[in-house]
């Protein structure tokens, strides 16, 4: 089984999708949506699941689905699933995995 790392833009994401989720449906629906995303990650970096490479949008990089949401990713040294963004299915994904 190899780890799974957030990176800070990812970290931010998930908090975006904390504080809306509350907004919206409160706490417990927040909490448990989130569990969904680190359980994606979770199976990810278990073997479980596989993302679909994106090299037409940025070389290297993976998507999975999560929920409402796609984690962006990318295979690090040892396996180490290195979470990039987390970005909701409307959302400009060339946009967001183009900036610096």
């Amino acid at each position: 089984m190899s780890a799974y790392v957030f990176s800070p833009a990812a970290r931010a994401d998930l908090e975006e999708i904390w504080n809306y989720s509350v907004e919206q449906w409160g706490a417990e629906r927040a909490e448990t949506y989130i569990l969904q995303i680190r359980d994606a990650c979770e199976a990810l970096a278990g073997g479980k699941k596989k993302g679909r490479a994106i090299d037409g949008i940025r070389p290297g990089y993976l998507k999975l689905a999560a929920g409402s949401h796609f984690l962006f990713f990318r295979i690090g040294n040892g396996g180490v699933i290195d979470v990039v963004r987390i970005l909701h299915q409307r959302m400009d994904v060339s946009a967001h995995l183009n900036e610096p």
